[in-house]
């Protein structure tokens, strides 16, 4: 096994009504930075983080231990115009909107999370993440690199993965 550092942002839902198992295995605070937004670009996974309670997490590991996790939930707001802000106290609790109340609306697809689901909000939504609050260690040692591709690095959950993208529910 190699024993390098590098982080790992994960982003999952456990089986059952939906499925999610992206990790990005990367080399700098800046490039993790970059692929959250991705993620959080879509509205469909604001969906996961407020209806199915999706992990959101940031793994450090040093010279290929873990060395921290870090919740991400409590430093992202999602805003959407005509709705007050959306936080998380941590995975399943969003804070600003009853997400539960959507099920005993009359119209079901008028409810904040049918339009996350189906990508309706459009411009209206747009999701902050304060880093600066967040305190992320500096990697040590040997860091992954993009020519790494064929090294396998194992994750607390046990999967092998290697630098860049994967998701292990596709």
């Amino acid at each position: 096994m190699v024993k390098k550092s590098f982080y790992d942002l994960a982003f999952g839902v456990a089986p059952g009504g939906a499925r999610k198992d992206a990790h990005y295995i990367l080399d700098s605070l800046d490039d993790v930075k970059a692929a959250l937004a991705d993620e959080l670009a879509e509205e469909t996974n604001l969906y996961l983080l407020c209806w199915y309670g999706a992990d959101l997490s940031l793994h450090v590991y040093q010279q290929g231990e873990l060395a921290q996790s870090i919740d991400l939930h409590p430093f992202v707001t999602i805003s959407i115009k005509g709705y007050p802000d959306i936080t998380f106290s941590g995975p399943g609790e969003p804070i600003g909107y009853d997400f539960r109340a959507d099920d005993g609306a009359g119209d079901e697809e008028e409810g904040l999370s049918s339009k996350m689901f189906y990508g309706s909000l459009g411009d209206a939504v747009g999701v902050s993440v304060d880093w600066s609050r967040i305190e992320v260690p500096l990697l040590s040692g040997e860091l992954v690199a993009d020519d790494d591709e064929d090294d396998a690095f194992e994750l607390v959950d046990g999967n092998l993965a290697s630098y860049g993208y994967q998701d292990f529910e596709e």
